[in-house]
């Protein structure tokens, strides 16, 4: 990324997890880090203008990552273009396949408008530095790889002409990287039928209503199929219909199961052959499950100005940053209660429930609500009570917070600070 320009768009794998380690050097020497974008994997850049990304262009992104599997990325070394230094993610192929398959889409928005040739996935870590410094942060990123990160959805970013702000999470799934008429694709519209129904008439014990009384049925079903196969103008509804009509057929629940599993191969082959057929594709709307969310609190002290913040250390999620105290509720816990338990868990101290004052609700990408609360009172210092979790304990100005924070408690401090009482992150 270089110049901006009010309403480009670009999608990008954040990879937070990579803060630790390059941080320091992409807040001085990344150009694109000014404007709030945080360390990262490009997809496609630029994308299609703001102004084009409607309902339907965004419907159709989310199906295309869906049928993506997850996976992960490791860095292990640096690579060089000219007057850029990034991390080599590895693997690349899967990346490299995100790309392709947007670009594919939608190829009047060729990777870097078409000015290189060949896509190379890289996370950068500095543009435009002198050779000097370059070879300096080699050096200290050497000292700090490799470390892995999942590639677990694309997010659409736009610029606004002051920075860059997410648009909306893809969440990649697990499916079979996209191939047209993707059968993970339509497993899950599946999936998402059968809670339908569940939900809609409860779970049904029918009888089956099949015997051999049928079987002249199935024996027309399976001579149409072959007439029309000699003819050379067999359709999806003769296939289907012969093996309906099968399993109709059937008494014995073994071999009825076996006919039943047949019908419901071909009807999903049928329906990933319309997927192949191209153009938009209705989306399937049906009642789906009722959405669950992961709740974590978060607890602000504040001094004189100061918040206190703790450096993670060797939990596996964003080791190396700083992050206010904070933790998942237990099953059963109220929110308030959950806030009193993390504090005295993490930094030792003692509040009382009516001294917490709830300031902040952040929604985050895609299934997390932070629930943030301001403590008033407390009995006791804080001291650094989880030392195999937290490196150090301090307090830094809220306004001059550390460029290792964990990027949504710092959006969410800044939207405190504002006074908002809700936001979204990575949507």
């Amino acid at each position: 990324m270089g110049h901006f320009e009010m309403g480009q768009t670009a999608l990008v794998v954040n990879v937070p997890a990579a803060e630790p380690v390059v941080g320091r050097w992409r807040e001085r020497y990344d150009s694109s880090a000014a404007y709030g974008v945080s360390a990262h994997v490009t997809v496609l850049y630029p994308f299609l203008r703001l102004e084009r990304i409607d309902a339907g262009v965004r419907a159709e992104l989310g199906r295309l990552f869906a049928a993506r599997r997850a996976f992960d990325v490791t860095f292990r070394a640096t690579g060089r273009f000219p007057g850029v230094l990034y991390l080599a993610p590895e693997p690349e192929g899967p990346l490299r396949e995100l790309t392709e398959a947007v670009a594919a889409r939608w190829p009047e928005a060729p990777p870097y408008g078409g000015r290189h040739p060949d896509v190379v996935p890289h996370l950068t870590v500095a543009d435009g530095a002198e050779p000097g410094v370059l070879a300096a942060m080699e050096a200290d990123l050497a000292a700090r790889l490799p470390f892995t990160a999942q590639a677990g959805g694309v997010t659409l970013v736009a610029f606004d002409g002051t920075s860059w702000r997410a648009e909306e999470f893809f969440p990649l799934g697990d499916g079979d990287y996209g191939v047209p008429g993707s059968l993970s694709a339509v497993l899950a519209d599946v999936a998402a039928e059968r809670v339908a129904q569940d939900a809609m008439w409860g779970v049904q014990d029918l009888a089956d209503g099949t015997g051999p009384e049928r079987t002249a049925a199935a024996d027309l079903a399976r001579a149409e199929l072959e007439e029309a196969a000699r003819d050379g103008a067999p359709t999806w509804r003769h296939v289907l219909h012969e093996e309906v009509m099968e399993a109709f057929a059937e008494a014995d629940p073994d071999l009825l199961r076996a006919e039943l599993v047949q019908v419901a191969a071909v009807a999903v082959k049928w329906a990933q052959a319309l997927g192949r057929r191209g153009g938009e594709r209705a989306p399937h709307e049906v009642k789906r499950a009722r959405f669950k969310a992961i709740v974590d609190v978060h607890v602000l002290f504040v001094r004189k100005g100061r918040v206190l913040l703790g450096r993670r250390a060797n939990t596996g999620y964003a080791d190396g940053l700083w992050h206010l105290p904070s933790g998942h509720l237990e099953e059963g816990e109220s929110a308030v209660a959950g806030a009193v338990r993390e504090a005295r868990e993490e930094v030792g101290v003692v509040i009382g429930p009516d001294d917490l004052t709830f300031v902040h609700a952040m929604h985050r990408a895609p299934d997390r609500v932070g629930l943030f609360f301001r403590a008033e009172r407390w009995s006791g210092e804080p001291y650094n009570a989880e030392p195999g979790k937290c490196a150090a304990l301090e307090w830094h100005p809220l306004d001059d917070l550390p460029a290792e924070l964990v990027p949504y408690p710092e959006a969410a401090l800044r939207a405190i600070l504002r006074g908002e009482p809700y936001a979204q992150f990575g949507f």
